[in-house]
């Protein structure tokens, strides 16, 4: 039949619990966020979208990461477990860097 069974997806769920977003040098900035499942059953791990935005709040940059670029190390979140990242990521374009001031995250399922 090949059929395939995946991890259970409920997104109201899984919550970013904390966060954190600073400049390291030049055009390198470092993001932290700690993603927890609040439900009483294991879920899937989610994507992580990370939108950086100016002084008006207005998207410059949106990336969305995967699990495994963030280092999960299984599909799963157990029942009231933290799922901890910690990355660096490089802002490639002139001026691009200059322009952010803030950040918006959103763990979803894609």
């Amino acid at each position: 039949m090949n059929c395939t069974v995946s991890p259970l997806k409920q997104i109201e769920s899984v919550v970013i619990d904390s966060a954190s977003f600073a400049k390291v040098r030049g055009d390198a900035y470092r993001f932290n966020l700690t993603a927890k499942n609040t439900a009483s059953i294991a879920l899937a791990v989610p994507s992580i979208e990370l939108t950086l935005t100016d002084l008006r709040d207005q998207p410059v940059l949106r990336r969305v990461f995967l699990p495994s670029e963030l280092g999960a190390k299984q599909d799963t979140l157990s029942p009231g477990a933290e799922w901890p990242v910690s990355l660096v990521v490089v802002v490639k374009g002139t001026g691009t860097a200059e322009r952010i001031a803030g950040y918006h995250l959103l763990a979803f399922y894609p």
